[in-house]
């Protein structure tokens, strides 16, 4: 018995020597390549000159501190904020839109700002790719592609090689075209509907930016980052955001979506356009309106007496995420798109524009 009691420990110890070999293969063929925080924070800001290269920054200096304002308060919020600043800016694009690079960068598209239809719809969009950030979804696509040793002291980052450097910009701008994934996806959901709810925004405008932009998708066949209307994750993430908002609104009270206050916000904002700085189309401008609703108004007239033909009632339903059969009330704030350049008053002009530099 004893001769056998020895046998079996043997074998017993060889068994778990050899799972523990297996274990750490497998385990370091799935693992996320490490990549420090100081590596995120140059990835993000040399990645940023090349955003601004391709975008450029829409030129409105209230609105670049509006939404700067919104994150810089998201990121007050947090427990863990893992980088010590966060960098929120409007770029010039009307791809419908917004992402985030390594490091605490944050970008939000005008085509995305003229989409929304809430100050809480922003906040709950911004607290998602804030949770990209915190939660390193990017730096660790980025490892995954290229590997870490490009990213170490002694690579692209250190030395500046070109095609280095290529292979890291490349992955990075990948990674904002195809996003990160279903379970990143999913987990900077929650994390964004958890944080704007912290700000005092009402949770349940994730679900209803979810809902309008699959609408909007299908209508126009545009993308928005990962979101694509024919994929079978869409019907997933609105549900779950639909779960995770019944879940909030129970723990928290006096949520707001600040809706008249965005939308003012949006009189004048430059409408469709130019996709990025290469992109030298020409275009017909247009702008956003915002419409008082009056009494004895309906979508219909509204569409006939402010844009010529009755017709574009369900254009208008769509860009503000309503339905056309529900009745619109006297106050109420609506966006309609206008052709021509928006002429803004005089007095206003100058604290609106950024400098031309």
């Amino acid at each position: 018995m004893l001769f056998k009691s020895q046998i079996s420990r043997k074998t017993l110890l060889c068994l778990t020597v050899l799972f523990c070999f297996l274990y750490f293969l497998v385990a370091f063929a799935w693992a996320v390549p490490f990549i420090s925080k100081k590596t995120e924070l140059n990835l993000g800001r040399d990645a940023d000159k090349e955003v601004l290269q391709q975008f450029g920054i829409y030129q409105d200096k209230a609105l670049q501190l509006y939404i700067n304002d919104i994150g810089q308060n998201l990121v007050a919020k947090l427990g863990n904020k893992e980088f010590s600043r966060f960098h929120f800016k409007l770029v010039d694009s009307s791809v419908i839109n917004a992402f985030a690079l390594p490091g605490g960068y944050v970008y939000v598209t005008r085509g995305l700002l003229a989409f929304l239809n809430s100050e809480a719809e922003l906040a709950s969009v911004i607290g998602h790719e804030i949770g990209h950030v915190t939660l390193h979804h990017g730096a660790k696509v980025i490892a995954r592609n290229i590997g870490a040793q490009i990213l170490s002291v002694g690579g692209a980052l250190a030395t500046r090689k070109p095609g280095d450097w290529i292979a890291v910009s490349t992955a990075i701008f990948q990674q904002i075209n195809l996003g990160y994934g279903r379970e990143a996806e999913l987990e900077s959901d929650a994390q964004g509907m958890m944080n704007a709810a912290d700000a005092g925004y009402k949770p349940t405008a994730m679900s209803g930016f979810l809902r309008n932009l699959r609408k909007q998708e299908i209508m126009s066949g545009q993308a928005y980052h990962s979101f694509q209307a024919s994929h079978p994750e869409t019907r997933e993430r609105i549900i779950k955001a639909d779960l995770m908002a019944s879940s909030l609104s129970h723990r928290y009270s006096g949520l707001q979506s600040k809706q008249d206050n965005f939308l003012m916000r949006l009189q004048g904002l430059v409408y469709g356009g130019r996709t990025d700085s290469k992109d030298k189309r020409r275009y017909k401008p247009q702008y956003l309106e915002i419409y008082t609703v009056e009494e004895g108004d309906t979508l219909e007239n509204i569409a006939d007496k402010k844009l010529g033909d009755k017709r574009y009632a369900l254009d208008i339903a769509v860009l503000n995420g309503r339905k056309e059969s529900v009745a619109i009330k006297p106050g109420e704030l609506l966006k309609l798109v206008r052709n021509g350049v928006y002429e803004e008053p005089q007095t206003a002009h100058t604290a609106r524009k950024l400098p031309s530099n």
